[in-house]
């Protein structure tokens, strides 16, 4: 029975993800020149932004890890 639920579940996630995939596809041919230099633009911004965060958590998080490693040590 589990078994079922499971599949209706994924029937109805997949008819959404495609209902949306359309609707994002139909925005994307309607979109000018200018439209889609700008979103790119936004995307590269937004990608350099997220990898020097996650960069910068690593290396806070490095320094969290060890330091308390480090004042154990006699």
């Amino acid at each position: 029975m589990a078994t079922n639920c499971d599949f209706s579940r994924s029937s109805l996630l997949s008819e959404q993800y495609q209902r949306e995939m359309e609707l994002i596809a139909v925005a994307l041919q309607e979109e000018s020149q200018d439209e889609r230099e700008e979103r790119l633009s936004l995307v590269a911004q937004s990608w350099a932004l997220t990898s020097a965060c996650f960069h910068s958590q690593l290396e806070t998080s490095d320094v969290q890890s060890y330091s308390p490693v480090a004042l154990a040590r006699p």
